[in-house]
């Protein structure tokens, strides 16, 4: 049987108050840790650099070690409570782009398979449209899973595979819960990522509708 996470008592030495993240260094001085401002239990005040705070290392994150379940020294962590995220105004436009996107790749699939005299193609889009909605409301849990991850100082899932997701045709399911959610929506190196492989995505679908004319 195994017990609770060990717990780190250490100071926050780097503090971003615009993007709500920092990094905290363990009284010994070795191994500071990323810390966001999602990991700060409730009732914690503001970050300040030069706060004393406990928490726990989490190794298997992207940015390397990173601070979950944080609070203040001599009080006891407790899970933030969930406020409903609303998108921003570019979140609005970049939901309405990938719609639009995802509607023109549609009828492009749709004028095809129509005027296709071949059987096997004219069969296959049923399963297309199946399999990309499977998809998108996989990559959409995902995403929520890892907010509520986020959230609740647990595991997180892995970027690459919140990507590859997105690669595999799920980024319209991931682009709805990144603004439903306020979900990775302020990590500019995530985002810059994520629209490369819709775009990628994009190409790769254009370019076998038009071998498939």
């Amino acid at each position: 049987m195994t017990g609770s996470p060990a717990r780190t008592e250490g100071t926050l030495t780097s503090w971003d108050d615009d993007r709500g993240f920092g990094f905290l260094t363990p009284v010994s001085g070795r191994g500071r840790a990323f810390v966001h401002i999602t990991a700060f239990g409730r009732g914690t005040a503001r970050p300040r650099v030069g706060d004393a705070f406990s928490y726990e290392v989490d190794r298997h994150g992207d940015r390397g070690p990173a601070a979950v379940r944080v609070s203040s020294v001599g009080t006891r962590w407790s899970a933030p409570r969930a406020r409903a995220p609303r998108p921003t105004r570019a979140g609005r436009v970049a939901l309405l782009v990938g719609l639009v996107v995802v509607l023109g790749v549609a009828a492009a699939v749709w004028a095809l398979t129509r005027d296709s005299t071949s059987p096997p193609l004219a069969g296959l889009a049923p399963w297309l449209v199946g399999g990309l909605v499977g998809v998108n409301v996989l990559t959409a849990l995902v995403y929520a899973l890892d907010k509520s991850a986020a959230r609740r100082g647990r595991r997180r899932v892995p970027e690459r595979t919140l990507l590859l997701l997105g690669l595999l045709g799920g980024w319209p399911g991931a682009l709805v819960a990144q603004q439903l959610l306020r979900h990775k929506t302020s990590k500019r190196s995530f985002q810059l990522a994520f629209w490369a492989t819709v775009a990628v995505d994009v190409l790769v679908v254009t370019l076998s509708l038009a071998l498939l004319r």
